[in-house]
């Protein structure tokens, strides 16, 4: 059961955006870039038009999945994609970052180089292991998967952190021995005979009974104060594009082959399989709930000093 809530959840009272607004308000915002999954929803969001319908015109600005988030922190973008357990660490050094809609459902898995007899993390100590920056939600995640097997990221493992295309290029060489990494890469590499040892979601899911909502959208505090209704457009775009992937995964994922490096038939069944329950498509008390206990999890294990000492969720009524 969701335990309750131990952080209040900040209330913006305001109205529904009408369906004719009289006005088109502008938000940029921090995108990973096309090829992921995020990626896709931003993509989805200008191809259909998404954000016009919501009175939005949404400008989409492409970065690597850390520098999402660093982008957001330095003002480079009005909004973006933020993990949960960053978006906490900076608030206790003073950014009063808010997250106020749904991202997505852990997708990391830890991928394993053609006959590698590992089954488990402990098999891994010592290893080339490749991941993302620290503020990523893959770093995050790992870490704290990580310690709940009494192991230590920085300690017991031989770290590279680096952008997606590098790890990827390092891996190919053998300069790696697992890399952990999202979807759809993760689909590419295992179609090319390289082991899937461990989906970092399942995992969560074994010992806590919850998925492992590790990422949403964010903002500064004082940019929701003053784009409310431009957040509250922002949070409607959002949902209806997850909810047009969710509707029709295979055309979608069939309009965007390219981006998605879809090589076969194989892939596009697997990633039409998996895509969809990336996404969630609601934000509400019990997803705060459970993006809360990522965070008391993260404290208990000491990888974060404390729990936020501001709301961090927002709640757009």
């Amino acid at each position: 059961m969701l335990r309750a809530l131990t952080m209040a959840v900040v209330a913006l009272t305001v109205r529904s955006a009408a369906a004719a607004p009289a006005a088109t308000e502008t938000v940029v915002f921090a995108s990973p870039s096309p090829g992921t999954a995020v990626g896709l929803l931003s993509q989805v969001i200008k191809e259909k038009r998404l954000d016009e319908r919501n009175g939005l015109v949404l400008e989409v600005k492409y970065f690597d999945p850390a520098a999402t988030e660093q982008a957001v922190v330095l003002r480079r973008a009005d909004a973006g994609v933020f993990p949960v357990v960053s978006a906490a660490r900076v608030n206790l050094i003073g950014e009063k970052i808010r997250l106020f809609a749904p991202a997505l459902i852990n997708h990391n898995s830890i991928v394993l180089q053609k006959g590698s007899a590992a089954t488990r993390l402990s098999d891994l100590k010592g290893k080339r292991l490749g991941t993302l920056d620290r503020i990523s939600m893959t770093y995050t995640s790992l870490a704290v998967i990580a310690k709940m097997q009494g192991l230590d990221l920085d300690q017991d493992f031989k770290l590279t952190l680096s952008p997606p295309p590098v790890l990827m290029a390092l891996f190919s060489r053998g300069e790696l021995d697992a890399l952990v990494i999202f979807e759809p890469l993760v689909t590419r590499l295992v179609s090319e005979g390289h082991g899937e040892m461990m989906r970092l979601d399942r995992f969560w899911r074994e010992q806590t009974g919850q998925f492992m909502l590790a990422l949403a959208i964010g903002a500064h505090e004082d940019w929701l104060k003053s784009h409310g209704g431009a957040a509250r457009k922002l949070f409607r775009t959002v949902i209806d594009a997850m909810t047009v992937i969710q509707e029709s995964p295979k055309t979608i994922l069939q309009e965007h082959r390219q981006s998605l490096l879809i090589e076969n038939d194989e892939q596009l069944k697997r990633l039409t399989e998996r895509m969809p329950r990336l996404y969630t498509a609601r934000w509400d008390r019990a997803v705060i709930d459970n993006m809360s206990s990522l965070l008391k999890k993260n404290v208990e294990l000491g990888l974060l000093k404390a729990m936020p000492k501001d709301e961090i969720f927002v709640i757009l009524d």
